[in-house]
């Protein structure tokens, strides 16, 4: 750590607003607090309403409005929004009375651009950030911003958010500091391969104590979270072609998991035939196989099962995850190799599905032994607590140590007199530096 840091700051000076930005689920807060304040999934709901509906409309549900055209626009955001957006679309609610006849149109928006079903663009993103801050109930002027980035962040996702940072809201100063590196600093893991399991992408990140994240041997794979949820859409008895993403998403987060031995639970599955139910899905007609439990998380380390998924080029060159791993620590220096196999750690939303930890360590095994590999070389997949928040819990830890070392933050004053693409490549310099 540098020594420009203020060693003798208490916990209750530091003015640190922490934002997680997940492609699935945002979590924000401020360090003094323990735990995210804010965890919601990156999505909102507009109801157009007709003007002389909007104020009763706002009053029953307890949303956000403002103008579109001639009709006001009532947002929803986070877990209310699904709740919101399920129940009119399938249980057709209305509003008290007749007034609910009026509605006139129920629109999901995915945020992230990241997220394989955003419109790919920054404005729906800042909407839901600018509703985390509202909720905060804080005055940003007095408080920095410390941002956990993904490992091959585009340059666009930080200018557009340094400019939301500054000129929308006014915080004071911004740091940030890969996710890796985050979740790895709070595990107090010096040397780690850092596994995220994340919505739209798998992430394997090599961390080493003095050198930060290898960010040319880092590996990205397209399975994630969305893959998942789309797999098992599949397996939906429905006489409509579409089914709405976050029913289904609901259903994976509770229900799946993942196999030791696939064709033994395919055959068990066989075998049982008729006798599991399917499951209901709420507010709805819709049953969802049993079969999608155990094979929907499948497509990590058969990716080819993804061939059978309607719609979907499935392609070649896509490998298993424990495959990825391999080929990640391969890129890494020979000295590292056998200390990051033997210290494996999962984050992200998917890593706490049951049995991933033991399959993992299981495909890693089998691949050491089909390559020849020495058998004191071990692996160790780490069953960590906290996982799908490591990474906050980092930036939380992380806050503390950085709160008055100058030198990592970049103020409101330095971007608006500096050269964008200074401030961007001195932020991205120290992201990669504990």
């Amino acid at each position: 750590m540098d020594g420009g840091e203020d060693e003798g700051a208490t916990e209750e000076s530091i003015p640190v607003v922490i934002l997680d930005p997940g492609s699935w689920t945002v979590k924000m807060g401020v360090a003094t607090e323990e735990m995210p304040a804010l965890q919601i999934p990156c999505l909102y709901v507009e109801y157009d309403l007709a003007s002389a509906l909007c104020e009763s409309f706002l009053q029953f549900e307890g949303g956000e409005s403002r103008e579109r055209g001639s009709h006001p626009i009532v947002d929803h955001f986070g877990l209310e929004a699904v709740e919101e957006y399920t129940r009119a679309k399938y249980e057709a609610a209305k509003l008290e009375g007749e007034e609910g006849d009026e509605l006139l149109t129920v629109k999901m928006t995915f945020s992230d651009p990241r997220h394989p079903l955003s419109a790919n663009d920054f404005a729906d993103l800042f909407q839901v950030y600018n509703y985390l801050v509202k909720r905060l109930h804080i005055r940003t002027g007095d408080y920095n911003l410390l941002v956990a980035i993904p490992e091959k962040v585009e340059k666009l996702f930080i200018s557009n958010m340094l400019n939301w940072a500054f000129k929308t809201h006014q915080f004071a100063s911004i740091s940030f500091i890969y996710n890796s590196l985050a979740a790895s600093y709070y595990y107090g893991m010096r040397t780690a391969l850092v596994v995220d399991l994340g919505e739209s992408a798998s992430r394997v990140s090599p961390v080493a104590e003095n050198h930060g994240v290898f960010l040319n041997s880092a590996k990205n794979c397209e399975i994630g979270g969305y893959l998942i949820t789309k797999y098992i859409s599949n397996f939906v008895k429905l006489k409509d072609s579409h089914v709405d993403y976050t029913l289904v998403q609901n259903y994976k987060e509770l229900n799946s998991y993942i196999s030791l031995d696939i064709d033994r639970s395919i055959k068990m599955n066989s075998e049982c035939n008729g006798l599991l139910k399917p499951h209901k899905i709420p507010y709805s007609n819709i049953y969802i196989d049993p079969k999608a439990e155990m094979l929907s998380h499948e497509i990590y380390f058969q990716p080819e099962f993804l061939a059978h998924l309607p719609g979907y080029y499935y392609k070649q060159n896509v490998v298993p995850l424990s495959q990825l791993i391999f080929e990640c620590v391969c890129s890494c220096p020979m000295d590292l190799r056998k200390e990051l196999m033997n210290n494996i750690v999962l984050v992200g939303g998917v890593s706490d599905c049951v049995n991933m930890h033991e399959r993992l360590h299981n495909e890693l095994v089998n691949i050491l032994r089909l390559k020849n590999y020495s058998e004191s070389t071990k692996v160790h997949v780490k069953n960590e607590s906290m996982s799908n928040i490591a990474a906050y819990l980092g930036c939380r830890k992380y806050a503390k140590a950085i709160c008055h070392n100058k030198n990592k933050w970049v103020t409101r004053e330095d971007y608006l007199a500096t050269a964008n693409a200074k401030v961007v490549q001195r932020l991205l310099m120290w992201a990669n530096v504990l």
